[in-house]
C-alpha cells in the first residue's frame, strides 16, 4: 500500500475522534503528527505571509518616501511569490516543514532586487531628467543590471546545489526556491523599468529625494562608522573576527543533529503532551522492528527459534537494558505462547513457548481466523511473520523517559547496542534487519549531514569560480568567500552553544546565507572594483562604494531581517528558529559585506580588474552618459517599447 494512503485514513480518524466530544479520545502515531504539522504550516502561511509583505511595504516607504517605490517593488515581490507556489502547485509539490519557508523566502528576496533597481533610478534621477525618461532609464538600469544578474545567478546556483541532496523535501526546496529567484530577478528587471516607463518623471521629484536623503543621516553616520573601521581600524576588525571564528568553532564541536518530529513542537503542544499519555500507559507511543530470519521455510514454527526471540525480548525490557528505553515488545511468539497457555486450562505456567515442535504445529492448524487475502497466515499474523514463515518481526515501543524525546543520538546508541547484541548472540543461521520510522530518521540524519557539507562545498565552489570571471583575480574571489563563510560558521556556533538542533528546517539555513549573503558580496565588489578602475586609492574607493552601494545594502538586508523576524510569531517552533537564526545571519552577511570584506581589502590590497558596466562614477549630477548602452539593457527597453506599443520605434532607437 502506498504511504500517501495513510494520510487520508488518518484524517478521517481524527474526523471521528472529533466526534464524540462526550469521549475522552487520544489520538496519536505518525500520520497524526504530520497532520498537525501540516495544520500549523497552512494556519502560518494564512498568516504570517500577508504579515511579510507589510513589513515589506514598510520597508519599501520608509526607504524611497513614494507611490514608485513602494508599488512597483511591492508588484514583483508579489508575482514572484504567486508565479512559485502556483508553480508547486501545477507540479502537485506538497509544500513541507522546509518549504513553509519559500514565500517568505521570495518576498525578502524579491524585495531586495526591487529596492536595489528603484536605488539606481533615484541616484540617476538628474541623468534621466538631462536625456529624457526613455535614454535616461536605459543608461541608469545598465548600472546595476550587471549587478542584478551576476547576485541572481550566484542565488540560483546556492539554491540549485541541493537538486542532489538525498532528502525529498529539502530537494525540492532548493529547486523551487532557486525557480522562484529566477522569476523574482526577470520580474524585477522588466516591471520596475517598465512602471518608471509609464509614470511620470516630474523633475521637481529632485528636492524631495535630497530631503529624504536627508532624513536618514543616521544611515550616513552608520556608513561613515563602517567606513573608519574598514580602512583606518581593519586590523582590529579581522582580528575581532578570528576571535569570533574561534568561539563559534568551539560551538561549532557541539552542534547535534536532530530528526525527532515531536521536537517540532512546543512542551505544552496537545500533540506532545498527549503523546507522554500515549507512552505511559502502552509502554511507547512509537517504535521499531528487527526483523529476524530463521534461514528456512517454516522455521519460525520451531521451538529453538522462538525461544532464541524470547529471550532476545527479555534482554530488550530488563531493567539492566533500561538506556534502551523499551517499554514493551510484540512478537509472533506471544500467540503460541497464549494458546499453550489456553490448551493447558490457562495456567499461566504454560505461558511459554512449547517444548514440542508439534504442538506448534497442531495450535497453528486449530487456530481460528480469516485470511483475506489467501496468502497462507491468518490476518492477525501478517504483522508478525511472512508467508513462508521464515522470517518474524519483533516489534519493540519506544517509551521516552522522564517525560525527554529520545532524540537521535539515543536512537543510535539504542540501534548499535541492539546490533552488538545480536551479532554475539544470534545463531550463525539466523540474520537479522532493524527497520521502521526511528531507523529512517536516523538514515536522514546522515543524509543531512553529508547533504549539508556537499552543498557547502558546491556553493562555495560555484560561487567563487563566477567572481572569478567577474574579477579576473584569484585573491578577489577567495576574498568574496569570506563575509558568507563568516556567517555560516556564526550560525552553526550559535546553533551549537545555545543547543540548537541541525533538523531538516535548519539544515537550509546555510544554503539561504550563502546565498542571499553573496548578493551583498557582489554589490560591493562591483562598485568597489568601478571606482578603482575610475583612478580611486584603495581608501577612497572604500568609502565611495560604502556611500553609493551601502545604503541599499543596509534597507535590503532591513527587508530580509524584518521579514524573517515576522516568523517569531509562528507557534511552530522550527519556524520560530528559522526566522531568528535567519535574522541573526543576515546581520553577520551584512556586517561581513560592509566592514569584513573591505577591511581584508584594505590588508590585502588586492587589485581589481575587469570592464566596469559603466565609463564613470555612478555619483548624482556627475555621472557622463555613456554613448552605447551596453546589451543588458535591451530587456527593459525592448519591454518597455512593447507597453508603450512602439515595439518598431524602439528596435530602431536601439
Amino acid at each position: 500500500q502506498d504511504i500517501s494512503d495513510s494520510d487520508p485514513i488518518a484524517r478521517e480518524i481524527l474526523e471521528i475522534v472529533e466526534s464524540h466530544d462526550d469521549l475522552n479520545i487520544i489520538a496519536q502515531g505518525e500520520p497524526i503528527v504530520y497532520i498537525w504539522m501540516n495544520n500549523y504550516m497552512q494556519r502560518d502561511l494564512s498568516r504570517l505571509v500577508p504579515l511579510v509583505m507589510l513589513v515589506a511595504v514598510i520597508i519599501f516607504f520608509v526607504n524611497f518616501r513614494s507611490f514608485r517605490g513602494v508599488v512597483l517593488p511591492f508588484l514583483t515581490l508579489s508575482m514572484s511569490t504567486i508565479w512559485i507556489l502556483g508553480l508547486m502547485g501545477y507540479l502537485g509539490v506538497n509544500i513541507t516543514t522546509v518549504g513553509v519557508s519559500i514565500p517568505v523566502l521570495m518576498i525578502a528576496v524579491g524585495s531586495s532586487y526591487g529596492i536595489h533597481i528603484l536605488n539606481q533610478y533615484y541616484a540617476d534621477f538628474d541623468l534621466i531628467s538631462r536625456e529624457g525618461k526613455r535614454a535616461g532609464l536605459q543608461h541608469a538600469m545598465s548600472h546595476i543590471s550587471t549587478t542584478v544578474l551576476l547576485t541572481g545567478l550566484t542565488t540560483f546556483v546556492a539554491f540549485m546545489t541541493l537538486a542532489t541532496h538525498q532528502l525529498t523535501a529539502i530537494r525540492d526546496w532548493g529547486i523551487f526556491c532557486a525557480l522562484g529567484i529566477v522569476f523574482a530577478v526577470i520580474i524585477s528587471a522588466t516591471i520596475i523599468p517598465a512602471g518608471l516607463e509609464l509614470l511620470p518623471h516630474r523633475p521637481e521629484m529632485v528636492n524631495k529625494k535630497r530631503n529624504r536623503g536627508k532624513s536618514f543621516c543616521f544611515i550616513d553616520r552608520i556608513i561613515k562608522v563602517m567606513a573608519k573601521l574598514a580602512i583606518f581600524h581593519y586590523g582590529k576588525v579581522l582580528t575581532v573576527v578570528l576571535l569570533l571564528i574561534a568561539v563559534s568553532l568551539f560551538g561549532v564541536s557541539k552542534l547535534k543533529v536532530e530528526t525527532e518530529l515531536l521536537q517540532y513542537f512546543k512542551k505544552n503542544d496537545p500533540i506532545r503532551t498527549t503523546a507522554s499519555v500515549i507512552g505511559d500507559k502502552y509502554g511507547g507511543r512509537w517504535g521499531f522492528m528487527i526483523l529476524i530470519d530463521s534461514g528456512a521455510v517454516n522455521g519460525v514454527k520451531t521451538p529453538e527459534f522462538l525461544r532464541t526471540i524470547e529471550e532476545f525480548r527479555e534482554w530488550l525490557e530488563s531493567d539492566a537494558n533500561s538506556d534502551l528505553c523499551i517499554g514493551r515488545t510484540d512478537a509472533f511468539s506471544d500467540f503460541i505462547k497464549t494458546m499453550h497457555m489456553a490448551m493447558n486450562n490457562d495456567d499461566p505456567a504454560y505461558f511459554k513457548v512449547p517444548e514440542n515442535k508439534w504442538d506448534i504445529m497442531d495450535y497453528l492448524e486449530i487456530f481460528s481466523g480469516e485470511d483475506a487475502n489467501s496468502d497462507g497466515r491468518v490476518d492477525r499474523f501478517e504483522p508478525y511473520v511472512d508467508p513462508l514463515f521464515q522470517t518474524t518481526n519483533v516489534i519493540a515501543r519506544l517509551d521516552q523517559k522522564n517525560g525527554k524525546l529520545i532524540g537521535s543520538a539515543g536512537l543510535k546508541h539504542i540501534f548499535n547496542r541492539v546490533s552488538e547484541h545480536l551479532d554475539k548472540t544470534l545463531p550463525e543461521k539466523y540474520t537479522y534487519n532493524i527497520t521502521g520510522h526511528p531507523k529512517m530518521l536516523i538514515t536522514s540524519v546522515d543524509y543531512i549531514v553529508g547533504g549539508q557539507i556537499q552543498s557547502l562545498f558546491l556553493t562555495f565552489g560555484v560561487i567563487a569560480v563566477v567572481v572569478l570571471l567577474l574579477l579576473r583575480n584569484f585573491r578577489a574571489a577567495l576574498l568574496s568567500l569570506i563575509p558568507m563563510s563568516v556567517a555560516v560558521i556564526i550560525n552553526f556556533g550559535i546553533m551549537g552553544w545555545f543547543g540548537i538542533h541541525l533538523d531538516i528546517a535548519t539544515s537550509i539555513i546555510a544554503a539561504i546565507t550563502i546565498g542571499i549573503g553573496v548578493d551583498d558580496t557582489i554589490h560591493f565588489l562591483n562598485t568597489f572594483r568601478c571606482y578603482r578602475k575610475w583612478g580611486e586609492d584603495v581608501d577612497m574607493a572604500i568609502q565611495k562604494t560604502l556611500q553609493v552601494s551601502g545604503k541599499a545594502i543596509i534597507f535590503t538586508s532591513m527587508a530580509l531581517i524584518c521579514g524573517f523576524s515576522v516568523l517569531e510569531l509562528s507557534p511552530f517552533k522550527p519556524l520560530v528558529l528559522f526566522g531568528l537564526l535567519m535574522a541573526v545571519t543576515m546581520v553577520a552577511t551584512t556586517l561581513g559585506a560592509l566592514i569584513v570584506l573591505p577591511a581584508a581589502i584594505k590588508l590585502t590590497r588586492v587589485k581589481l580588474v575587469g570592464a566596469c558596466p559603466v565609463t564613470s562614477p555612478v555619483e548624482p549630477l556627475t555621472i557622463q552618459v555613456p554613448q552605447t548602452a551596453p546589451r543588458f539593457a535591451g530587456v527593459w527597453v525592448t519591454l518597455i517599447a512593447l507597453i508603450k506599443g512602439q515595439f518598431k520605434e524602439g528596435m530602431d532607437e536601439k
